[in-house]
């Protein structure tokens, strides 16, 4: 990812919440929260190791 070709277009964006680069038909839509369509390619000893780990990028999160 060497990053040598110039995008042709940069969106300004004002705060990392920001959506007004997005068709309002695609942000006044409620999101849905489905499981995947196949099950998990990890093993079961592989799902164990990751049973109580949880992450969340705080600069992700919107503070209320």
């Amino acid at each position: 990812l060497a990053k040598k070709v110039k995008p042709p277009f940069v969106p300004s964006i004002k705060q990392p919440t920001d959506v007004s680069n997005f068709d309002s038909d695609f942000t006044r839509l409620q999101p849905i929260l489905s499981p995947p369509s196949q099950p998990s390619s990890l093993s079961a000893q592989h799902q164990e190791a990751f049973a109580d780990f949880d992450f969340l990028l705080s600069s992700w999160c919107v503070k209320l």
